[in-house]
């Protein structure tokens, strides 16, 4: 069977591919975000846009709005499929990203396939991303699964919070 998510016509980042209005939207003030940089050149304002991968706390998901000032309130879905950049370093276990990898978000809002430097766990793969071998790495806008969890296992590898 073909993988679903392998279409070139819905290839577009910060699209839903999974229904939405389903009680999954959190709202968050836009300082709270952890987004990828949009630093305008004239006032120097990095705010948020529509379809950004972003985490707060714990959580995370993709913005459903831009953001006009840091106090602006944004709307987070936090579940679903979405076509998103992610970045494989080639760090990882198998090299490249194959369908159903972990993938984290780190603190300057970038999805990726290495947990040691990231921030949370963002989600899953939907599709694969090829091994970078030796070069740079290699970033493709992919089906990714969102899902906000809180992994005790990534915080805590030793013990759940709940005890032995």
């Amino acid at each position: 069977m073909a993988n679903p998510y392998t279409n070139p016509h819905e290839a577009v980042a910060g699209r839903q591919i999974s229904s939405s209005y389903e009680g999954r939207h959190v709202y968050i003030e836009e300082s709270e975000l952890i987004h990828p940089n949009h630093t305008d050149p004239v006032t120097g304002a990095n705010f948020v846009q529509k379809g950004d991968p972003v985490a707060f706390w714990d959580g995370v998901g993709v913005a459903l709005k831009t953001a006009q000032a840091i106090t602006d309130s944004i709307p987070v879905e936090t579940e679903g499929v979405w076509r998103l950049p992610v970045t494989n370093t080639g760090i990882n276990f198998f090299g490249s990203i194959v369908v159903g990898q972990v993938l984290y978000i780190d603190t300057l809002g970038v999805i990726f396939d290495e947990w040691s430097t990231s921030f949370t766990i963002f989600g899953y793969a939907l599709e694969p991303i090829a091994d970078p071998g030796q070069g740079l790495p290699i970033t493709q806008v992919i089906a990714v699964k969102v899902h906000w969890m809180w992994p005790w296992w990534f915080y805590t590898p030793t013990a759940p919070p709940w005890g032995p």
